[in-house]
């Protein structure tokens, strides 16, 4: 079977896209008529699967409460002779993976970011990057990895063409980002090049892309994940204030001009437009799969590559979290692995919290010095990639910095050093972040 890249393929022609649009314009029209009446009249038969539809009739529980779960993609761009491919009906590798987990009756919103060169088993393949997976076997076929691979259901699936985010964007009115560095990549004169400087400014959608293209940071790939979600969260603050109502039918048709596969219809896209204005931005939980870089002999292109291995036990703590918000069981809890440091002259305060976490159920691996006694601050580095969880860990700790990573390279998964502020909990004050 010969895979064929995105340059074998022709672009089809559109000789009459004003007659598309116009069309197109008259259905969205209709479409969100009749789906804002459904959602309000009957919401599960709008926007849940089949399969929790038949749930819920067999249960005898029509009511629409219960999580669903989205997969999001986005392709990667690529340029031929200075330009960007802009067919998006090309299979491609996708760029950027994304799991959203929606509880409609408690406005819950999970956000599983899975890196892009995590190391899984593809069928037919052998072990590669999941990118792959709709290169090979399209969106299909990564939805089927992902949930074989991370246990996780997959109710709906989008996958969108990255040369059409830009002008989301843009109608959106630009979107104002902090950009934490100089973020500077020269592609030699393709238009795939990236010049940001330091600072909160407002951006165009070209400039929005480089931003969530960029990884030349410290973290590598890591670190573009979580500018992705600092995107994700800055889009929806912007998206639902009132002044940004006007804009929503435009935006919707350049997201659906946008999809290039999908099994949301347009009255579902609707529905969650209308769902989306009801939640809390503040209640979004994001969460990164957590692992470390190494490098593997590629089963298709016979080279060594540069692989994600994820940490599969700290992945399946963030499914249960994150995406499916389900309290941690005990032997989760325990599972869990603390190292305590003191960062003041004794180590009786690192001794106080050891026990604390114990008897909340967590492992505690080591207590020990830190590599000075002067600390003025309590400090959590949380390694397993969730950062609710380390929110919820500073509940014990009282006041803390909090450091949040996806890399996991060492025997537990939270460090905490203890400094003067320190305070043990008094025993009305004890709770169990679970």
């Amino acid at each position: 079977m010969v895979h064929r890249r995105r340059r074998d393929i022709p672009r089809p022609k559109h000789r009459h896209r004003w007659l598309y649009w116009a069309l197109g314009g008259i259905i969205m029209l209709g479409a969100a008529s009749v789906g804002a009446y459904r959602y309000y009249a009957n919401p599960q038969d709008v926007l849940l699967p089949s399969r929790v539809v038949k749930y819920n009739q067999a249960t005898g529980n029509p009511a629409f409460d219960h999580r669903i779960t989205f997969l999001l993609m986005g392709s990667s761009l690529a340029t031929i002779n200075h330009q960007v491919i802009t067919n998006g009906k090309v299979q491609d590798r996708a760029d950027t993976i994304i799991v959203v987990s929606l509880n409609p009756q408690t406005k819950a919103v999970g956000v599983l970011s899975i890196p892009r060169d995590t190391r899984v088993t593809l069928p037919g393949i052998g072990k590669t990057k999941i990118a792959e997976a709709t290169y090979f076997g399209g969106v299909k076929e990564m939805v089927q990895v992902v949930q074989t691979t991370f246990h996780v259901p997959i109710d709906y699936y989008a996958y969108m063409s990255m040369f059409q985010f830009e002008k989301v964007i843009n109608d959106m009115g630009g979107l104002t980002v902090n950009v934490p560095q100089n973020e500077v990549y020269e592609a030699k004169g393709d238009p795939l090049g990236i010049n940001l400087t330091q600072g909160v400014h407002h951006l165009n959608g070209q400039q929005v892309l480089e931003f969530a293209r960029f990884r030349a940071t410290n973290l590598g790939d890591i670190g573009r994940i979580q500018q992705q979600q600092q995107l994700l969260r800055d889009m929806a603050t912007q998206l639902l204030k009132p002044q940004n109502i006007t804009r929503w039918p435009q935006i919707a048709a350049d997201v659906i001009h946008a999809l290039s596969y999908t099994n949301l219809g347009l009255n579902q896209l609707v529905s969650l437009g209308i769902l989306g204005r009801h939640i809390p931005v503040q209640t979004l939980r994001f969460a990164t799969v957590p692992g470390y870089g190494s490098t593997h002999m590629d089963p298709y292109m016979h080279q060594n590559l540069s692989y994600w291995t994820y940490d599969p036990h700290l992945a399946s703590i963030l499914v249960e979290d994150v995406l499916l918000a389900h309290p941690l069981t005990a032997a989760q809890k325990k599972s869990l692995r603390f190292y305590i440091a003191s960062g003041t002259s004794t180590l009786l305060p690192a001794q106080a919290l050891a026990k604390e976490l114990t008897a909340q159920g967590y492992t505690v691996a080591g207590i020990g010095w830190a590599n000075h006694h002067n600390h003025h601050r309590t400090v959590i580095l949380n390694t397993t990639g969730d950062r609710w969880l380390g929110d919820r860990v500073a509940q014990i700790t009282g006041p803390a910095v909090s450091t949040f990573t996806a890399y996991h390279t060492t025997p537990w998964d939270i460090k905490i050093t203890v400094g003067s502020d320190y305070r043990a909990p008094t025993t009305a004050a004890r709770t169990s972040p679970s």
